[in-house]
């Protein structure tokens, strides 16, 4: 491992590349000067065009996590008279209805539990009646479980109502298929870590521009996170409050290398990984939480083995240079997790499970 310290297998931040790293180095700049708006503005476009946009969406970008993306779009983009139909698979559903509340929108929630992805068809029956409901919120991939939700199916039956949707792909954008420029999607949602494979401190909201132009206007419930004042500063080449200066520099070195590599190569390089990875544990008795079907390639839940804690499993493979990652709340008593984003590599795959392998024959119990 010439080029890190440990194999990331959390689902993100993941390893990166010693050019986006490096990236991170650039003189003391002020965030008011051109030199940095020449770099926000180069991210900005990328991130619209990589992600097949086109035109007709723009790239927002804020000084915060995934989640400040998601919060900004909520916030935002609901109207206070109305309401948002908010799906809940997974803590991160969970959260967006965390969101809602505390910003005092009207909010409905559809509930399935952490392995049961949402069906559109459900979706169009709560709209139905319901003319307050006027946005969709989503997670197109959710990292509890690595559970895929149907998005473009869920957009279609929003369409089909006259209601826009909210995506949640901050765990997905350039690693999982996602046609962004889909009728009914008005906001995407994502960061500059996870599949982007830059630093974590940008979080970006990806917008079709009729949508973000209409909230002009629009009372802000947010000083920090206002949609259309971060929008509206961006496209003069301004900023409302202090950026990560920084991580823009390795967002823009992460854009370029996600360019060279192309976004397909990048989703068919995760996909081998998901299925290198998959086979191997499963030779090894491990079984996926995640029924087939609705899997993302990007993170896999498995069963821990009887009699193998997750404490014991996450120490005994952190000594040998690889990070895995617990299940959320009680998922962690039966349940682990394995992502295969960043820089990773079928091959690096193969070092993973054969890592496992000489874990479990390291815990085995002693035979009498």
């Amino acid at each position: 491992m010439p080029d890190r310290q440990w194999v990331l297998l959390n689902p993100g931040p993941g390893n990166t590349t010693r050019t986006v790293r490096e990236a991170l180095v650039t003189p003391d700049l002020c965030h008011r000067e051109p030199e940095f708006f020449h770099v926000m503005r180069e991210c900005r476009a990328m991130l619209a065009r990589l992600a097949g946009g086109g035109d007709a969406f723009t790239a927002v970008c804020f000084t915060g996590s995934g989640t400040a993306a998601v919060e900004a779009a909520l916030c935002s983009v609901v109207p206070r008279d109305r309401a948002v139909l908010i799906v809940d698979n997974g803590v991160y559903g969970r959260r967006m209805v965390q969101i809602a509340a505390a910003h005092g929108i009207a909010h409905e929630v559809i509930p399935y539990d952490i392995t049961t992805p949402v069906r559109p068809e459900d979706v169009a029956a709560r709209l139905s009646g319901r003319p307050d409901i006027s946005h969709v919120a989503i997670v197109h991939h959710e990292t509890t479980t690595g559970l895929l939700n149907p998005v473009a199916g869920v957009a279609k039956a929003a369409a089909r109502h006259g209601r826009r949707v909210i995506v949640d792909a901050t765990s997905s954008l350039f690693g999982e298929p996602l046609d962004i420029t889909q009728d009914g999607i008005d906001f995407v949602t994502a960061n500059s870590t996870k599949c982007v494979q830059g630093m974590p401190g940008v979080g970006f909201v990806l917008a079709r521009r009729t949508a973000v132009e209409a909230l002009k206007g629009t009372p802000p419930r947010s000083v920090y996170l206002d949609l259309y004042t971060h929008y509206a500063l961006e496209e003069q080449d301004n900023i409302p409050f202090t950026p990560a200066i920084q991580v823009f520099s390795a967002l823009r070195q992460a854009l370029l290398e996600l360019e060279q590599e192309g976004v397909d190569a990048r989703v068919k390089r995760y996909a081998e990984n998901a299925r290198v990875l998959r086979e191997g544990m499963g030779r090894l008795g491990f079984t996926i939480l995640v029924p087939e079907g609705c899997r993302s390639s990007i993170l896999t839940t498995f069963r821990l083995l009887p009699g193998l804690t997750y404490d014991a499993l996450h120490g005994a493979m952190k000594r040998r240079g690889y990070i895995i990652y617990a299940g959320q709340g009680d998922i962690r008593t039966y349940a682990f997790r394995v992502a295969n984003l960043g820089i990773l590599t079928p091959r690096d795959m193969e070092g993973v499970v054969a890592a496992f392998a000489d874990t479990l024959r390291e815990l085995a119990p002693p035979r009498k």
